[in-house]
């Protein structure tokens, strides 16, 4: 009987393990905060913020599958539909500006986060 409890015990702890190694898409709050520093930017500053850059690095590193670049779009479309009047074609140019590995295209109500 000790011997099962143990394999159980085990069975948990590698499992928990194994479900912490995997990394999750961003939620929206976090996706809210990490392109708060970028509103200057979207809205005419000339560059991104060092806070704008590093919270498009965080995302970028988040958003590993296509899964989790939709869910980070649909939150970005979602979001940059609260803050009034930008410039959608700035949205590209963070992480171009930034040093980036992310597409992300210029987003407004309508685009389509599925492609």
């Amino acid at each position: 009987m000790t011997r099962f409890i143990n394999f159980l015990v085990l069975l948990a702890l590698s499992t928990t393990l194994a479900i912490a190694e995997i990394p999750l898409a961003p939620s929206c709050g976090e996706v809210t905060m990490a392109v708060a520093p970028c509103l200057t930017f979207l809205k005419g500053a000339e560059t991104p913020s060092p806070g704008c850059c590093s919270g498009a690095q965080k995302l970028a590193k988040q958003a590993s599958t296509k899964a989790d670049r939709e869910a980070v779009c649909g939150c970005l479309k979602n979001s940059l539909s609260k803050i009034g009047s930008y410039d959608p074609q700035r949205v590209p140019l963070i992480a171009k500006k930034c040093g980036v590995n992310m597409n992300i295209p210029p987003i407004t109500s309508k685009t389509d986060c599925s492609t």
